[in-house]
C-alpha cells in the first residue's frame, strides 16, 4: 500500500485488469476522460485498497518497499503476498525446502468481473546495442548467441528461476512445465493460458506513458486512499489529472 513501491503500482495494475478499467485502448487510443472507465478505476482501487481497510494486511504496509512483502511472507507475518516474480518462494527453496515444497504454493488469480480470465502483469528485459558504440557488431553476435540453441532458456534456468522465458516455445520447455515443481509450472500455465497484456507506451508510439509508470502515479493513489484517508474518488481524479498533465508535457 505505500507509495514508493514498485509492487504497490503493479498491484493496483492488476486490479485494473479484473475491473476492465484500463485507460488505454488496444488501438493506442487514450479513454481516460471516459466516464465508465473513471467509475471501473474508482471500483478498482477501492477494492484494491479495501484490503488495508479491513485489516487484512500490516497496518506498516503503507511504508513498505519493494523487498518488503517477501520479507513479512518468509516471517509468516502474511498468508499471501503477490508477486510478479518467483523470488519470494525461491528465496525459500534451499535453505527451506520442506516450505518450498510442501508448505508454500503459487495460486492463481480469480476470474475478473466479467467472469474471464484477465493479464497476468509482468515485465520484460530486452537487449538494446547501440548503433554507433564501439562494439556494436560483436555486441549483435552476443544477442544471436544468445537467443539461439536454448541459451536464453538455460540462462533463466541457472539465475534463480525469478522470471519465465519471453518466448512461448521456451517457457513450453520441460523445466517450467516439471509437475515436481508447482511454483515454476504454476506460473508457467497461467501465463501460457491467460490474454496478453499490452503496454500503453508501445500501442501509442508515446515515451511519456512509460513516465507514469516510473512515477509511480497509481501507486500514490493507493496510498492516499489506505494511509491519508482520501476517497477513492479523490485519488482517481488526481492520477487522471497527473496523468493527462505527464502526457501533455
Amino acid at each position: 500500500m505505500s507509495a514508493g513501491a514498485d509492487d504497490t503500482y503493479q498491484q493496483f495494475e492488476q486490479f485494473t485488469y479484473a475491473y476492465g478499467a484500463e485507460w488505454v485502448t488496444h488501438e493506442g487510443r487514450l479513454v481516460i476522460d471516459n466516464p465508465e472507465v473513471r467509475q471501473r478505476l474508482i471500483k478498482a482501487l477501492d477494492s484494491n485498497t479495501a484490503i488495508y481497510r479491513k485489516g487484512c494486511t500490516p497496518p506498516d504496509s503503507i511504508t513498505w518497499a519493494n523487498v518488503d512483502n517477501n520479507k513479512q511472507f518468509h516471517a509468516q507475518a502474511v498468508a499471501m503476498a503477490l508477486n510478479h516474480t518467483l523470488s519470494i518462494v525461491n528465496a525459500l527453496k534451499h535453505e527451506r525446502r520442506d516450505d518450498y515444497y510442501e508448505n508454500s504454493a503459487t495460486v492463481e488469480w480469480p476470474p475478473g468481473l466479467d467472469g474471464k480470465a484477465f493479464a497476468i502483469v509482468g515485465y520484460f528485459f530486452g537487449p538494446v546495442v547501440f548503433r554507433d558504440g564501439a562494439n556494436a557488431a560483436a555486441a549483435k553476435e552476443f544477442v544471436r548467441f544468445l537467443v539461439s540453441e536454448g541459451w536464453l532458456a538455460h540462462y533463466l534456468d541457472f539465475s534463480s528461476e525469478r522470471l519465465l522465458p519471453a518466448m512461448p516455445r521456451l517457457r513450453d520447455a520441460p523445466f517450467w512445465l516439471d509437475p515436481s515443481d508447482r511454483h515454476r509450472m504454476a506460473a508457467a500455465m497461467q501465463v501460457a493460458s491467460r490474454p496478453m497484456r499490452y503496454d500503453y507506451g508501445r500501442v501509442t508510439g508515446n515515451w511519456r506513458y512509460d513516465q507514469v509508470a516510473r512515477e509511480l502515479v497509481w501507486a500514490n493513489a493507493v496510498y492516499r486512499v489506505a494511509a491519508e484517508g482520501i476517497s477513492p474518488e479523490q485519488a482517481v481524479d488526481e492520477a487522471i489529472a497527473r496523468i493527462k498533465q505527464i502526457l501533455s508535457e
